[in-house]
Order: structure tokens, then sequence, then C-alpha cells
């Protein structure tokens, strides 16, 4: 059996009727950053699994060892009785109280910086260095570990996690800008040296919580603390900042190759559950596409292995967005391909220009990262130019050349990156040599779709005709599936150019079975078809080793954005 449906854009009524609720056990996947109306938002958006509540030192210790316990208990009652699953934190620095200063503690102003939306901060900080602060915010911080287990008990149990915030949030350092007296600048071992005893107390005041309080910190954007971390604190959780805040960043990799280890792929077996946040909705790039970026952010989230992926109230607002969430709530935490209820491998083509085997210095160009004038700039130009016939653009290239954090303010979507993740997104489900075997688009289709962003497809001018794909071995156990029981696969495609094509799988009763053949209608849509495999082997029978075979049956292109694999 199969059944057809032109995903249109979708009412919030229809996603409420589709969204499963994740498992009780699983606390992982959508979370909200926190505000009023918890239990409206948690009825029309059950996929939300977790809220973040963020507590500012000044107004819980208004006066010297004094605690205002009433707003701390109440939002955490809000959000416990709205079935929120809870993270604290409590903000110290710029957020410290008033008293402190007048207790001695030297108040620091630091150069002008500006918040993400362009406003200055306004923000002074006490020198955290000073004897006098350590043992204020220290005592603080016993305080609270010791108050949250006078909660009731059923506002207790959904507390799971509390961030360590020593300087500004819950960033890795202590000041925005830069101290204007130099007497209150922070030596990065003095400064690694408070971070390291805040931890060792947070450690002390946490470590046999019950039920548990997981403990989770910054490593660092550039995995300054991770060593440390792995000989001290090995279990804690742990923030990934610009994983959640884009997808297609520069310098990716770099990020990727900290993480993955830790939270996919542990050799302990005991995955780090890491969180990150979305706050940036209002950045030029984003707003060129909205639908499609919160969609690719949430695969990319997945892709990354972002456990906790938290967004403000704005990003659920808009019903064309719930899709991707509703998909991140199926997968996220789901890091066992054996208790995974699915697999899929959402379709790109990441250019990185850092690859200087795919894109030669000789063809494209020799440039370097913000480095030898132009000619980096002059290299993704390149890159671009020569796929522009499949839909490339660079929107903002000089900010395509940029750090980070500057990349992050592009005022258009850029295709070429550096140092970018150049594959697929997905989670078990594995294409083989992707640019063998098809090509890449971009930007196809209509926005209000979330699926267009990136696309691959078939190239019969180039003789590639066939996609192949292998589902990762443990997904069934270590073994093939033999019929043990029935798995849907889904796949979704872009309805044009007249084309026809086939899903073929490894069968008992064939390597190569057609499960389904389709013959597109020219709609200029995206359509997705899903076909039920009761007789299903996948014991890597097929070509190339595959479990599943998208088939040309045209001398046309039909163009693919995911294919995914669900078990009961």
């Amino acid at each position: 059996m199969h059944t057809y449906r032109t995903l249109a854009k979708l009412t919030l009524t229809a996603l409420l009727v589709a969204s499963p609720a994740a498992p009780a056990d699983n606390p992982f996947g959508v979370w909200w950053r926190g505000g009023p109306n918890a239990a409206e938002l948690k009825r029309k958006c059950p996929w939300i699994q977790g809220v973040f509540a963020a507590i500012r030192w000044g107004d819980l210790e208004p006066a010297p060892g004094r605690y205002d316990w009433e707003m701390f208990d109440a939002t955490f009652a809000r959000y416990a009785r709205a079935g929120l699953h809870i993270q604290y934190m409590v903000w110290a620095g710029p957020d410290s109280p008033r008293w402190i200063y007048e207790a001695g503690v030297p108040e620091v102003k630091t150069t002008p910086t500006l918040n993400p939306r362009g406003k200055p901060h306004n923000w002074t900080y006490p020198f955290y260095l000073d004897a006098n602060y350590k043992r204020f915010y220290h005592r603080m911080l016993g305080a609270v570990a010791r108050h949250v287990d006078t909660l009731p008990k059923d506002v207790r149990e959904k507390v799971i996690c509390v961030q360590t915030a020593e300087g500004t949030t819950g960033d890795e350092g202590g000041y925005k800008g830069s101290p204007l007296d130099q007497r209150y600048v922070l030596p990065e071992e003095q400064w690694r040296e408070f971070k390291f005893e805040a931890w060792r107390l947070f450690d002390k005041l946490y470590r046999d919580k019950k039920p548990p309080i997981h403990v989770l910190t910054n490593s660092g954007n550039s995995g300054q603390y991770v060593e440390w971390l792995l000989q001290n604190m090995p279990h804690w959780w742990r923030k990934a900042g610009n994983p959640g805040h884009g997808y297609q960043l520069n310098n990716e990799k770099n990020m990727l190759a900290i993480f993955d280890p830790l939270v996919n792929h542990p050799e302990s077996g005991v995955f780090i559950r890491v969180r990150s946040e979305m706050d940036e909705m209002f950045k030029g790039w984003f707003q060129e596409a909205p639908v499609w970026n919160m969609y690719w952010l949430n695969l990319w989230g997945l892709h990354f292995g972002l456990d906790i992926f938290q967004h403000q109230t704005e990003a659920f607002a808009d019903p064309a967005h719930h899709e991707g969430f509703v998909f991140y709530s199926r997968y996220g935490g789901r890091k066992d391909a054996a208790t995974s209820p699915g697999a899929f491998c959402a379709l790109r083509d990441g250019l990185d220009a850092a690859d200087l085997e795919r894109f030669p210095a000789i063809q494209y160009g020799a440039g370097t990262f913000r480095g030898g004038g132009q000619e980096g700039l002059k290299r993704t130009l390149n890159i671009a130019a020569a796929f522009a016939p499949y839909g490339t653009v660079q929107g903002d290239p000089e900010k395509a050349m940029t750090l980070v954090m500057q990349n992050r303010d592009a005022k258009r979507m850029n295709d070429v990156g550096w140092n970018i993740e150049a594959g697929n997104y997905q989670r078990y489900l594995t294409q083989i040599d992707p640019n063998g075997s098809s090509r890449g688009y971009w930007r196809v289709g209509p926005q209000d779709q979330p699926y267009g962003r990136f696309a691959r497809g078939f190239d019969a001018a180039s003789g590639k005709n066939a996609m192949y794909f292998d589902i990762a071995d443990r997904f069934f156990g270590g073994k093939p599936l033999d019929s043990a029981y029935p798995v849907t696969v889904r796949v979704v495609y872009f309805d044009s150019d007249s084309g026809s094509w086939a899903l073929k799988y490894d069968a008992n009763g064939g390597k190569e079975k057609t499960a389904i053949a389709v013959q597109n209608s020219d709609t200029g849509r995206w359509k997705e078809v899903t076909v039920k495999l009761a007789d299903a082997y996948l014991g890597n029978r097929g070509q190339r080793g595959a479990d599943l075979v998208l088939m040309n049956t045209s001398k046309r292109n039909t163009l693919f954005h995911m294919i995914e694999v669900r078990r009961r």
C-alpha cells in the first residue's frame, strides 16, 4: 500500500493531530527558552519537551544572605504543571546584585559592545577574581543547590539539569568587551582557575542528588576546556553554542570534531548530552527564507547531535515552522540506532571551499580563509559560479568569509562556506557515494514548503541515474531485518519535469524489488510518497551494498529531499 499527498503549508490543527508525543523516558528534543503562558504553549505545541529557566542573582538575593525564593518557586511550579522538563541557570556577572559593590567588590566597566539585535549592552561586571566576590558567589550557589531539593515532589522530578554561568550568561568569557581599567583584566590562567574552582563546587553540590540533576557547562567555542572536563568531569553535559545559531557556518567541522566523539560515538557507550539555542531569527540570512531556514536548522541540529535545542517563543508562533520541530521531537536524543524510531537521510551538497581536493586551486583559485587578500573570497565566488546552473548563490559573499560570529550576521544566504560539513544531514541512513551517484541542487521550489533549501537528484546527462542508501547495521540489531516486522519508507521528492522514478529495496523476494514506481505530474511542488514494506530483508544485498535505491526510470532528472525509514 502507498499514499501520496502534497506537502502544502500545514495548519496548526493538522500538525497537532499528527504530532506524536515524545516518550516519557525521553526528555530530549525541542525545548523552549521560557516565558509566560507555559501551559498554553505546551497545549499548542505538545512536542516541546522542556524549558530553560534563567534566574538573575540580583533578583534571587536582594540583600546579603537574604533570599527571595517566591519567583524561583513560582517559575518552576508553572513549568512543571505544564509538563515541561526544566533546565535552570542563575545568571551572575552583569546580573549580580548591586550590594556586592557596596561590600567592596570592584565594579568593572568595559568597552562598548552590542547585543545580537545591535543595541548596546550597557552592562557592568564584578571583578571575578576578588576574594569577596568568590565568597558571595559560592555562597549563593550552595543556597540554590540546597533549595531546589525543597521543591514539591512533582516539581522537583521535572528538574533535570543545571547550567553553570561563571561570567556573562552561559558564555565562556567573563566580560563583553574589554575592561577600561587594566587592573581588572582577567589573565587566562587565573580565569581558568576561577572557573574550575566554581565547577568543582558544582560537582560537589550536585553529584549525589536524587533524582539526578545533571550539570551542564560551556566547554568553549574553540574547545579550550574539553580536556580538563574529560579529566575531571567526564559525565557533565555540554553547551554547544554556534551549532544552534545557524547551519553551514564557517569552521563548523572543527566544532563537530570536538563534540562528535562525546555526543554521538562515545567510547564508553555513555552519551554526553549537549544543548544549544537559536535566538537569531531576525538576522537577514534567516529572514530571506524563514521556512527553509528553520527546517534545515533543525535537521542540522539532529545531524550534529544536539539533544536539547532551545528556541524562543517567536519560533513556535508560525505553524509553517512546526514540521521541523515535529521531526526533531521524533529523533532528538535518540543516539542508539538500535532503539531509534527511524532513520533518515536529508539530501544536500555542502560546498566547502576549504576542500582543495574537490575544488583544486588550479581551477578555483588558491585562496585561504581570511588570508591572502581577496583570494579566498574569489575562490568562494568561483565555486558558487561553477554550481550556479544548479541554484547556488552567494548572497553576502564578504560575510561568507568571516569568523563565525560575523558569519552569523550575513544579510543573505550563502551556498559556499569554509570548513563546513559537506554531506547530507542524516541519522542511521547513509547515501553511498553521494557525489558520484547524484547531483546537488540548491534553492528548489517554493519557500512556503520547508524542503527546498538543498536537494540531490539524478543527472541523466552524466549517467547518474541511481542513488544508493545503506541503513546502519545496528538499526536492526546487527543483522538483517529479514521480515521480522514491517517498516515504512517515506520519500520526499520534487514533482517537476515529468520524470519518473522507482524505489527499490532489498527484499526477501528479491535483492532490488520495486516498492513503488512514481510518475511525476509537474506541479512544481514538493510531494511525498510512503510505502509499507512487509517483506524487507535489508541486508545490504543491493547494488553497491545498498538496502534502498532510488532509480531513475526516465531521461528526466527528479530531485529529492529525504528518504526516511520508520518502524513501529
